[in-house]
């Protein structure tokens, strides 16, 4: 299927066996592993889209509520929403980053709500309905982006992890709270917590499914960590208002 490595790789939530895959080619797979048929040729892509960034696909990901949807990123700055349907072009396509875009994550919990990250040293919220502009900006990293991910607990809570050896945890549900001198010193309000146990890029992370507030991290220092804040610090953020309830203007 691809003509060069890649790093983006995400099965479908909702429909058992579809892979879609991403390569440095500017390509994206979508594999049917669950009707594969044994081939001395191996398993040839169900799709198989050419072209689809300006070089490096940097990452693809399905929609978590609708099943015939997956988007793309790439180094061309570009998100493309795709639709296996009828996937000869993509369904919405916008610029989301004033450099390369290296990952999406789509919110398990409003299915309209994705995020993105990039070697800006921004994360980005979006509403899909409306690409056109973002609905807020997370500053704080300073370095590349390399992964964005919702936590699976909280439809407030985002993380996100960069060459700048940090993972940043966030609760959208602090934007725009009123600081002090000092507290605006550490961050914004919706930065609530910074791992920095790591010595060298922190290249990917995870949330544990069954334990909210574990995360294990990995990087370039060749170390794997599982850890969790300590309690007092996202105690009172469990409380926090839901995105779906902020407006737009909330948002920013």
């Amino acid at each position: 299927g691809h003509e060069q490595e890649g790093y983006g790789l995400d099965w479908n939530p909702l429909t058992r066996g579809l892979l879609a895959s991403a390569s440095d080619d500017g390509s994206v797979c979508v594999w049917d592993t669950a009707n594969a048929s044994a081939s001395p040729d191996g398993l040839a892509p169900l799709h198989k889209l050419t072209g689809v960034h300006d070089g490096v696909v940097g990452d693809v990901q399905w929609h978590r509520h609708h099943p015939h949807l997956f988007g793309t990123v790439g180094d061309d700055r570009f998100f493309h929403l795709f639709d296996t349907r009828d996937c000869k072009e993509a369904k919405t396509s916008a610029q989301v980053h004033d450099k390369e875009c290296q990952t999406l994550s789509f919110s398990p919990h409003i299915e309209y709500l994705m995020l993105t990250g990039g070697n800006d040293n921004i994360v980005k919220l979006w509403d899909m309905r409306k690409p056109d502009r973002a609905l807020h900006q997370f500053f704080g990293h300073q370095g590349d982006i390399f992964k964005v991910e919702w936590s699976p607990f909280s439809e407030a809570v985002i993380a996100s992890c960069s060459a700048d050896r940090r993972v940043m945890v966030w609760d959208l549900g602090r934007i725009g709270l009123e600081q002090s001198q000092e507290e605006a010193e550490d961050g914004p309000p919706e930065l609530i917590f910074t791992h920095g146990g790591h010595t060298g890029k922190v290249s990917d992370f995870s949330w544990n499914s069954n334990d909210p507030w574990m995360i294990s991290s990995v990087s370039e220092d060749n170390v794997v960590q599982v850890w969790q804040m300590a309690e007092k610090i996202y105690a009172e953020d469990e409380a926090a208002s839901a995105v779906a309830k902020l407006s737009d203007s909330e948002l920013e």
